[in-house]
């Protein structure tokens, strides 16, 4: 009888070990069991100081940043801060005005981690989440969704809404989808209405991916 039980028993831990073996080989249960996307893309992000105030960026190559053209100003050396404390000096390469993107180069230090830009479109409806700096916090992740097509909204020839929080700050912040890709940079905000008044965040305004693999692949403004 002892046997018997010391046979059965053998015999599930067998059969528990083989299904433990099976489930951390397959990349669908291994993909159930790592950290979420979003947990690996704060290495990306860097504050970007100004002389009056500040915005946020997002690696996108070894030392290559894209963030909004008002954050980047007109060739002005701002600081950017990591997420380790960090800073360093960075200037832009490029920028449009009329799409608000830019694109800036660091000045000989080690750089974020770079994310990987998508140039794919964003759909009404998709899941997103933005990381920045907004008002005197450093790097506030926000859970939202995309609130409408691709229009001109304002001074921004090509953007979407998101139901996201953004603030002053968020500007040249990332758009992150589900897989932890750059789908897009915060340019602004529609400020919610709050009585007489206006609440200090609202609807984010987004520069989609697409529009700005367009704008890099033409090399102009």
């Amino acid at each position: 009888m002892k046997r018997e039980f010391l046979f059965y028993f053998g015999a599930i831990v067998a059969l528990f070990l083989l299904l433990l073996a099976w489930l951390f080989s397959t990349p669908e249960a291994i993909a159930r069991f790592a950290a979420p996307e979003y947990l690996k893309t704060e290495t990306t992000v860097v504050k970007v100081i100004l002389k009056n105030g500040h915005g946020s960026a997002v690696a996108i190559d070894k030392d290559t940043y894209l963030t909004a053209a008002h954050v980047a100003r007109d060739g002005d050396a701002v600081t950017l801060k990591f997420a380790d404390g960090r800073t360093c000096k960075a200037t832009a390469l490029w920028s449009s005005k009329a799409y608000d993107v830019a694109l800036m180069r660091s000045e000989k230090c080690e750089g974020a981690q770079p994310a990987t830009l998508s140039c794919r479109s964003l759909a009404k409806g998709e899941e997103i989440h933005i990381i920045g700096s907004p008002q005197i916090a450093d790097n506030i992740d926000s859970w939202g969704r995309v609130s409408s097509d691709k229009r001109e909204i304002g001074p921004w020839k090509e953007a979407q809404y998101a139901d996201v929080s953004v603030a002053g700050g968020n500007s040249g912040g990332p758009v992150f989808d589900k897989n932890g890709e750059v789908v897009g940079i915060v340019v602004g905000g529609l400020l919610a209405q709050l009585g007489f008044s206006t609440t200090g965040t609202g609807w984010g305004i987004i520069v989609p991916s697409q529009t700005i693999c367009g704008l890099l692949a033409r090399g102009e403004p």
